[in-house]
Order: structure tokens, then sequence, then C-alpha cells
């Protein structure tokens, strides 16, 4: 949205992605607080709506305690929003399965944004099931303006029903921008007012109701049976709330579809007849008999899991869907002009290839991607990890790893991680390993500061407790970086403040408090200090604890140290430095002085941490002199 200085307002439409539009959304609602943890591909929702200034808006120090802060606004009849990337609803699932029971006062959202294809995440489960497993309903939307008006709708259904709502979106809506009409967007005039009814609450006093929401099992069996009670009335909604509904087209031919899912197929098949499932638990029984009754063939499309299809099926209609489209990885148009073509009866007639083939001069490559020479991530030039990563692969130690940037250090060349499974496990991973005594060398559990907050304070007290040794490595690069440069606890700043405050939680006397004595801090750009006092805590029999005190270099802005290196002539060739895989470092076209090995050179991107000095052995590679 933008200004216009002759008519002294603002353009009724805006590009935004789909989590601004959320963001927006949530603000149109009149949200009073909103929480969550960073995570990809949610991440952007809660900075934006903080540029509002009108909410409560924080990073929590993980997705349960985030969901728990929600909780309580809701209780005292506010407003609240908890947002998380898919995984991150796992760790919230302990409050989410009971506050499916006890209801709301204020209204509740749950974001939870999907992430099919892992783009960045160590698992693609389909949160779907989440609504379906807690009995509580769940909105999708298939674009921007979607994603503002199912927002601020969510809250108005979870008042009405007495329940929290989920709102799921994925990767290709969260991130893609599209057009959104009238929305509110930071400095723009405001355009929506939270509705009447909302209004009501706003300043409602804080009263007792032991039966809603304490849940003993006395009271709970009651909350329990009204949940159930609540599905008929959301079914009902289901139905006639105008939020599913169909769209006809050819009568031989239909697609039952959601989400994204919705956008490939209205692309590939225009003509289709379509029952676009946006409420899409509880599936609306009457509206999806009469699709099937009025059109000849249905087929079903769907992001991973079958779950529109079981619900389908468990109403006696069997209609396939899975049977033409995967169950793993992220659809796209031509995923979906295939899955179609199999499922046949409109192909013939209308078909991408077709069209694209009778263009003059067309040409198709296929697809660019297969041909492609893979190329692996690697951590960033000057990144702070590396130098660690390198000593423990020098080491040959197992290396319990964790959720982050730093998960890169498993790839080659440093293969120096051995696990990635769930977010703070690495402490837990080690004291397990180290009981089972099936290496000779100890264990290392390794993981970021953020993860340290998240959910690694609890399982290094577990160590401690048991009196289980290994070495702890927290790499403090001060800031959660993988997601975006987000804060933490450790920083001592949030989103509503934006701003340093004075209750920075310092790590090392978190582990002091936890009575762990051994405790080394490094600077990880002095290679050879880190590997000297990385072999001295490996070699000790305490459970001990390695920080590193460098910080990111991208977050909050981009460092230099002021220097650049080289490779020097007469460099044998060796590799060493190769071994690093910092991206600054790269093979060039020239021969070592026996010709028989290419040499390597230090491009521009060189931040100078000067880690790759220390490795080469020969003293090949010195700072460039200005």
């Amino acid at each position: 949205m933008q200004y216009d200085n002759i008519t002294g307002s603002y353009n009724s439409n805006a590009l935004l992605t789909g989590n601004e539009a959320i963001a927006s959304g949530a603000h149109k609602a009149g949200v009073y607080i909103a929480v969550g943890y960073p995570g990809t591909p949610s991440s952007e929702i809660l900075p934006f709506l903080a540029k509002f200034k009108s909410a409560i808006v924080n990073w929590s120090i993980n997705e349960k305690t985030a969901l728990e802060i929600a909780v309580g606004a809701s209780i005292g009849f506010k407003r609240s929003m908890f947002t998380t990337k898919h995984v991150g609803l796992n760790v919230a699932s302990d409050p989410l399965m009971t506050l499916a029971i006890t209801g709301v006062r204020g209204g509740l959202v749950i974001v939870t944004a999907d992430d099919p294809g892992m783009h960045s995440s160590q698992n693609e489960q389909d949160n779907r099931l989440y609504a379906k497993f807690a009995k509580i309903p769940m909105l999708e939307p298939s674009d921007s303006e979607e994603c503002l008006n199912f927002t601020a709708a969510a809250f108005d259904i979870s008042e009405k029903l007495d329940t929290p709502v989920i709102l799921r979106t994925t990767t290709r809506i969260s991130h893609s921008r599209s057009i959104v009409s009238q929305p509110d967007i930071p400095g723009a005039a405001v355009i929506f007012k939270p509705n009447a009814s909302y209004s009501e609450h706003l300043n409602k006093p804080y009263i007792k109701d032991i039966g809603k929401f304490v849940m003993a099992p006395v009271y709970a069996k009651k909350r329990h049976k009204a949940a159930i009670k609540r599905l008929e009335y959301l079914t009902d909604f289901s139905n006639n709330s105008g939020i599913n509904k169909i769209e006809y087209g050819s009568p031989d031919f239909g697609i039952v579809t959601s989400g994204i899912s919705y956008q490939y197929a209205k692309e590939i098949a225009p003509s289709a007849s379509f029952l676009k499932l946006s409420f899409s638990y509880p599936v609306p029984n009457i509206l999806i008999k009469e699709f099937v009754k009025n059109i000849k063939n249905v087929v079903i499309i769907e992001e991973l899991e079958p779950f529109i299809q079981n619900e389908i099926s468990s109403l006696g209609i069997n209609l396939k869907g899975k049977e033409y489209f995967p169950r793993d990885g992220e659809l796209n148009p031509d995923m979906v002009e295939r899955g179609l073509g199999e499922a046949g009866g409109f192909i013939a007639y209308e078909s991408r290839s077709h069209s694209k083939n009778n263009k003059p001069g067309f040409d198709d490559p296929g697809n660019i991607l297969e041909t492609l020479q893979p190329r692996l991530p690697a951590l960033c030039s000057g990144c702070p990890h590396t130098a660690v990563f390198y000593a423990l692969k020098k080491l040959r130690v197992p290396v319990m790893g964790d959720i982050g940037c730093y998960t890169l250090g498993a790839l080659p060349p440093l293969n120096a991680m051995d696990t990635c499974i769930s977010m703070g496990l690495a402490f837990g991973a080690a004291q397990g390993l180290s009981l089972t005594k099936s290496s000779s060398k100890k264990t290392v559990g390794i993981m970021g500061d953020s993860t340290f907050f998240h959910s690694g304070i609890t399982s290094l007290i577990d160590a401690k407790y048991n009196n289980i040794s290994f070495t702890a490595i927290i790499l403090d690069n001060a800031t959660t970086a993988m997601t975006g440069g987000q804060d933490h606890p450790g920083t001592g700043r949030n989103l509503s403040l934006n701003q340093s405050v004075s209750n920075k939680i310092d790590i090392k006397k978190i582990i002091e408090g936890i009575g762990i004595n051994e405790i080394y801090t490094i600077d990880p750009y002095d290679y050879n200090k880190t590997f000297k006092i990385l072999k001295k805590a490996l070699e000790s029999e305490n459970l001990n604890v390695v920080i590193t005190n460098r910080p990111c270099v991208l977050y909050p802005k981009k460092l230099d140290c002021g220097k650049k290196f080289e490779v020097l002539k007469g460099c044998p060739g060796c590799d060493l430095c190769m071994q690093i895989g910092c991206p600054s470092i790269l093979t060039s076209s020239f021969f070592n002085p026996s010709g028989n090995k290419r040499i390597p050179f230090i491009d521009a991107s060189c931040t100078g941490c000067s880690i790759c000095k220390d490795i080469c052995i020969f003293n090949f590679i010195d700072e460039i002199k200005k």
C-alpha cells in the first residue's frame, strides 16, 4: 500500500507475502499478544506485526512457552496468536492437546507453517493431522488475500465456537507475494477495526472458572465431551460459512483441493470444476456429497499426506488422489499436470505442454534442475563455527549434533557431526551415547546459543544430575542465525522493545548455576588455541562445557575483520585449506611448482577471519599487505 499525494489517501492494494498478510490480518482483528519461536517458513510474521506497534509481540524461549503465554492471554479475555513452523508444533503439543478441550476466552489462533520439500527442515510432517488429533478447526489459505482474511476470521471463529483455531500455511504460501486488497500495513491509515463482539471483551476483568480451565479428571471428562459435541457445530460451519466453496466448470472432471495445490490445479485445469476446501477440518460433508453427485470424475490434489482423501473416505466416498500424486515433497505445476494426465478425462483438450510447443521457436529444455551440478550448502565465509568443526574432525570423536546453520558441519568437507534429529537433542543424545560406552573416545554434544535456551538447558541439568561425562559445546554467535538473525534471551533484545534491555541472560552463569565447574570460553578465530582447548576438554573425565564467543558474520550486520588473505607463490597444492569448506577458497586454474596439482586462491568475499592461515602448515597463506 502506498500513499497517493494527489488524493491524500492510501492505495487500496498491496503486494504482500503470505506471512506479511497473516500479520496484517492479526492486526486487523485486534490481536493483543503475539508470540512464537523463529522457524522457517514462519519467521517473518512476528517482525512484520511488531512494526504496527499495536500489540505485544515477542519471541519466546521455545514453542511450548510461547503457546502457554498465548493461553494465559486468552484466559484474560485478550486475543492472542502463536506462530511456529511445523516441527515447532510438536514442542507445543502438550498444552495444545488440553487447550483443545478447555476452549478459550479471547480468540486464540495457532499459525503453523509447514515445509513440504524440506527446504529448511529435518522432516516434512503434515500438520493438518494435528487439527484432527486435537478436534479443533483448521483454515488453509491459498494466497496472501486469504492469509489476511482467514487470520482475521480465525479470531472470530475461535471466540464464537470456544476453540483454538489452526491456520495452516506452507512454504510457498508463506513466502510468495500476491495482491491483497485494502490491507493493514505498518505506516498506513487504520482501515479495519476489531469486530463489535470482540470489543466487549477488551476491558473484562479476570474471573475464575475452575470447571473450564482446571483439567483434573473430574472436569476434563466433561470438557472432552463438550469438545466432541463441538465437532458437530464445526461441521455445520464448514458446510455453511461460505469459506469452503464449489466452483462449477466442466461437469466431466472435478478437483477437490486446498491451499497452494488449488493454485497449481487452477493454472493447469482452469475449466475443471473445483471444490476448494479452505476450512479443511472438519470437512464439509454436505458440500462434498453435492460436488461428487454433480461431477462425473473427481480427483483429490493435496500435498503430503492423504488427509482430505482419508476424510472423504470416512464419508463412504472413495476418490483417488495419492494414486496420481506423491506423498512426499512439494508439488509444482508440472507434477500436477502429470498427475492429472494419469487421472485422465480432460488433458486431451487442456494441456500446457501442447500449448507451449505450439509457440514459435519454443524448445522445451526439460527439467533444468535435473541437469545442474549439485552444490551442497556450506557455512558462510568467516563463520565462527568452522574452526570448531574442523578441530572436531581432526580429533575424530563422536559428535551428537542439533538444529541450526551449524548442522552444515555434518556435510563435506567437514563431516564433523553425526546426528541432526530434533531441536535440543544434542546434549541428551550425548548423554545416552556416553552411557553405552560404545566409543573409546569421549562424546561431544554441540548446539547453538538459541537452541541451548530453547531446549538444551534441561538435558544439561539431567547430565549433571546423573553424573554423566561428555563435552558440551555451545556455539554462541549471539543470534538465531539459521532463521534470519532473530533475538533470544542471550541477546537482551526482543521485538516489542527493539532495543537493548537489562535482562540479558548469561549462558556461562546458567552453566555455573547447574553446578558444572569445568567451563572453557574460546575464540574460534584462533584455530590453534581452539584445537588445544577442545583436546583438553575431551581428555578430561568430567562433564565440561566449551562456549565460543564470536558473533555471526551476517547478523545483525555483515562483519568484516578488516583484512584479506591470499595464497602465496610456491603453494604445493596440499588442499588442507580446502578442507574447511570456506566458500571464499576456490580452486584456481594454476598448478603447483610440480605441475601435478591445482592451487587454491582466496576471492574477494574473504572476511579476514584467519582460520585458513592457521591451518596452512606450510605457511603459504598470509595477510594481504595494504
